[in-house]
């Protein structure tokens, strides 16, 4: 492949990078000098080490706001060298990396992120949950299929922590830190309902109101949690899709990473996901608004798929959706992120989107 054509595929997710952490000048120094996706992932990590080991060094010199700043850098750039690595030792050691620098950061985040670990089987679910105030809502957010808690779902609670709501980000079975320890439960509500619990017996979270939020898988994930949880009381899905006619338009890499996810391996296994992977058995047993923030040029999900979640929910509806922006949005994010984060706020705390004008 040519040079120009594979620095145009590094800038393919430029706005991904952005939004989540790295920074443009050097993404520019790494398309310029990178031959392939595994030099420039290679350089990345490299960057991802001289920020863990800046921190390190200037945390034992006594200093405060710098190390947290280059633990964030860190989390974030280790994450980003392991998207494009094909699964190897590589790849998961790029992660644990990743979260070792947000362990290190989250205590010193405003306000800080306290590391639970809730009881589930088959095996336990690890998360960060960060209290505004006493009492605050608390918004649960559930992440894609290569999204981090420490890195795209940081970025989002930021969102919502700047409003007034508490979060609560983590990972389910077969996500983040527990892919391939377990599967991604047929019946993720489960799931929820074991953090919903463990949030209502926090006195800090108590009767506050709660939310769910979820990013592509995650947002059909928090759709079909949401069904069947009556606490919870608004719902967000950002590029979340129906069921599962979106497979056969996934890249053929992200479908295997899926099949992984769920347990599976192969194409001729996509049959065994029709069913799990859709919201119809569910239909209008949502109450809770829902809003769908969806991309109206999104090839794996198109319209139909948002209508059909539109006559799928049983409560309000509102739709964000952007002609030309990319998957989830990420080169929209400076319009959608705000918006969305004040629509769930006032759904939580006023009972009503007043605030909200459908774009």
């Amino acid at each position: 492949m040519s040079a120009i054509k594979e620095a145009q595929n590094f800038q393919s997710l430029y706005s991904r990078f952005i939004n989540f952490g790295v920074s443009y000048g050097d993404l520019e120094r790494l398309s310029s000098t990178s031959k392939d996706w595994t030099s420039f992932s290679r350089g990345l990590a490299d960057l991802g080490e001289r920020w863990e080991n800046s921190a390190e060094a200037l945390h034992e010199k006594g200093w405060i706001a710098t190390p947290r700043e280059h633990w964030q850098h860190a989390t974030d750039y280790f994450h980003h060298a392991q998207l494009k690595v094909p699964k190897s030792l590589l790849k998961e050691g790029l992660r644990r990396s990743s979260r070792r620098s947000y362990q290190r950061l989250a205590p010193r985040l405003d306000p800080p992120a306290v590391r639970c670990i809730i009881p589930f089987q088959p095996v336990a679910l690890t998360g960060y949950l960060r209290i505004h105030h006493p009492g605050a809502p608390c918004v649960i957010l559930i992440g894609g299929l290569e999204s981090s808690k420490e890195v795209e779902l940081h970025y989002f609670a930021e969102g919502f922590i700047k409003r007034g709501c508490s979060v609560f980000y983590f990972d389910g079975p077969g996500q983040g830190e527990l892919y391939g320890r377990a599967q991604i439960e047929r019946g993720f509500e489960r799931v929820i309902g074991s953090v919903i619990s463990f949030l209502s017996a926090n006195p800090l979270v108590g009767s506050g109101g709660i939310g769910c939020f979820g990013v592509a898988l995650g947002g059909h994930l928090a759709c079909g949690a949401s069904a069947a949880n009556s606490r919870i009381g608004a719902c967000i899905s950002l590029g979340g899709f129906f069921d599962a006619r979106v497979l056969t338009r996934l890249p053929a890499t992200a479908r295997a990473v899926l099949l992984e996810a769920y347990g599976l391996s192969g194409d001729d296994y996509l049959q065994d996901l029709v069913p799990p992977i859709s919201l119809a058995s569910s239909h209008k047993q949502m109450k809770a608004p829902l809003l769908l923030v969806h991309s109206a040029s999104d090839h794996p999900v198109d319209i139909d798929q948002v209508k059909a979640m539109q006559n799928w929910a049983g409560g309000p509806v509102d739709t964000m959706a952007f002609d030309g922006a990319n998957h989830i949005c990420t080169d929209r994010f400076s319009e959608c992120i705000p918006r969305m984060c004040d629509w769930m706020t006032n759904w939580l705390v006023h009972k009503n989107s007043s605030l909200f004008a459908v774009i």
